[in-house]
Formats: structure tokens, sequence, C-alpha cells
């Protein structure tokens, strides 16, 4: 009976940054001043009781603008915003004004209900996890999760393009998870949510979309093997590889070596553990067998066997020598050598 009665404060916008972090604009400076449409919802807010409904996401973009933060341009030009004092204002004014009331988190980033639990559902739970964990550790205290949709508010129709979008980055970004426990491919996967937002047009839906390919495939490119060629001249020989991990916490995985004929043999490794933001250099026995040109595709998996990166070209040129033709050849030079100083003196 207290919840039918009470009013419902939203605390709901639409997506104020980019994939890449950058605000699209200076505006929600204004809307969180006193005087703006959310500063109005804390600063002045209803009389209890009331229900608070937040999207964690807008709150994540508010924290964002406590320090210094960029705006970026179209024209690709950053800019330093200057709302960082109205957000923290904002923000301490909020969680006071809530500490006795209660509040229900939306599936972060405010997804059309519908549309994500058709489209994933396993995702959507995934949303509601982390919104819910999030703001619970903003607020220090539990908050309750809106499962049932009760509080997402707006539809969007199903497009084909878009869902095949959403479904490509959303598999880019869970495969990584498989051995990528960094904060920043968290953020990266919740921020998908907000593609599907009832609450923006299409044009503003496109700009994150393209956003969107642009972070997710340079996230993808910070776990990787190394391309490279390789010049090989013995039987039996060392080769190279070097394995990448710019992301911030270790990731353990197992390389998958695949030479495309027979004219090598070599064979990958498993368990292998790669620092945060660094690079490492492994040595694998090779063994030629004739000589020639061979493409050696190589790629990270899980302990499962489960590729987590595209495949890199390691292109390896085979030219055997003979020992009995190297020792001649050394022989030779310095022979060569030994006249060269002798007639010299």
């Amino acid at each position: 009976a207290q919840a039918a009665e009470a009013k419902i404060v939203r605390l709901v916008t639409e997506p104020n940054r980019n994939f890449s972090g950058y605000f699209y604009s200076d505006d929600l400076a204004t809307r969180l001043a006193p005087t703006g449409d959310l500063g109005k919802l804390v600063f002045y807010p209803a009389n209890r009781p009331r229900i608070w409904v937040v999207d964690t996401a807008f709150i994540d973009d508010v924290l964002a603008m406590k320090d210094k933060y960029k705006i970026g341009l179209e024209d690709g030009e950053k800019i330093d915003g200057v709302g960082s004092l109205v957000a923290v204002n904002w923000l301490n004014q909020f969680s006071f004004i809530s500490s006795s009331d209660q509040v229900v988190v939306l599936p972060y980033g405010n997804p059309a209900y519908r549309l994500i639990k058709n489209y994933a559902p396993g995702e959507l739970n995934f949303y509601y996890s982390n919104a819910n964990k999030r703001l619970a550790s903003f607020l220090a205290r539990s908050v309750i999760s809106d499962k049932s949709g009760n509080y997402s508010k707006g539809s969007l129709k199903s497009d084909n393009s878009l869902r095949v979008k959403y479904a490509q980055n959303r598999r880019t970004l869970t495969t990584l998870s498989r051995v990528v426990d960094a904060p920043e491919l968290t953020t990266l996967r919740l921020q998908m949510a907000r593609l599907l937002n009832p609450n923006i047009n299409k044009e503003f839906r496109d700009r994150l979309l393209n956003s969107a390919d642009k972070e997710i495939t340079r996230s993808a490119r910070k776990l990787r093997v190394t391309a490279g060629r390789y010049r090989l001249t013995s039987s039996e020989v060392k080769l190279p590889i070097t394995l990448v991990n710019n992301f911030s916490s270790p990731v353990k995985v197992s390389l998958e070596l695949l030479p495309r004929n027979s004219r090598v043999q070599i064979s990958g490794i498993s368990n292998v553990i790669i620092a945060p933001n660094s690079k490492m250099q492994l040595s694998l026995p090779a063994n030629v067998i004739t000589p020639g040109t061979v493409t050696v595709a190589a790629r990270l998996t899980d302990a499962k066997g489960v590729p987590v990166t595209k495949y890199s070209q390691l292109n390896l040129n085979l030219s055997i020598v003979d020992s009995r033709v190297a020792w001649f050849t050394s022989s030779a030079a310095t022979l060569l050598f030994v006249a060269a100083t002798l007639q010299t003196v």
C-alpha cells in the first residue's frame, strides 16, 4: 500500500558519453545544477513516501564528471568540461536525500526491457547484476533490482541491422571475457546496453553504434599474437613469438599454432600467463622438414581451446644450410682473412 502511494522519482537520461568515455556536450552540467531538471529532483525533492528509480549508467556519467573530463566535438577536437563541482554537489545531495528511501535499479543503460529480454536474456541479467553492485557501492547500502521490468519505460522496435551489430559486438566482448577480467572490459560490455535505449533517435543511435564499433575493435587488439616474418636456416630452431596483453589485469591463455603445410613442425603451448600491460616473448622449437615458405596461423585460446583472438600470420622462409657447407664456408672465410692479413703485413 505504501509503495502504491509513493512518488516515483526517475533518475534516467539518454547516453551522455560515447564508448571512448568522452562526453557529447556539457549539457549534463546544466541539468545537474539546482535549477536544472535533474537538480530539482534531488535539491527540491517530492515529499515522502517516494521511490527512486535509477539507471546506474547515468550515475556513472555523473561520477565521471567529478574530476577533469573531456568533451569530444564532432570535428575530433577535445575540450575540458566545466561541471566537476556541480557533479560533486549533485552526487552528495542524492546520496543524502535518498538515504531513507527505497531505491530501485534499472538494468544498466536502461535498454528496452522486452527487446533485450528477447535478444539476450543472459546479458540482461549481467546488466542487472552490475547495475545493482555499482549503485549499492556508491550509496553504501543495498538497493533493489527491478527484474520484472515494472519500472522500465519505453519500447524499441526490432531492427535487423541493430540486432546483428549488437550481437556481433556482444560476442566479441563475451569471448574476451573468457580470459580477461579487467574493469575496462566490464564497463565496455555494460555500455552495449545503451545501444538499445528507447529514448534516443536513430541518428544518435547510429553515432553510438559507430563509437561502439571503433572502441570494441580497439579493445579486441589489446590481446593478440604479434604477426611477423622469420627466416629459418637450420632444421631445428627456436622460433620467437610475441604475445601482447594491453588490459589492466593478467590473462591466462593458450597459444595455438597451425602451419598451412607440412614443411615445418611446430606446436603451441598451454597455460601462459601474460602480465598486465605487457608483452611476452616465447621461444618455441620448430623442426624444418623441407625448404620453402609456409604461413603459420597463430591465435590465443582459453583453457578449453575456445578461441579468444583472431588469427595472426607468421610467415616463415625455410632455407636449410647443410652443416658441411656451413663448415666449408666458415673455413674459407677464415683463410681469406688470414691471407689478406699476410698480404697487408
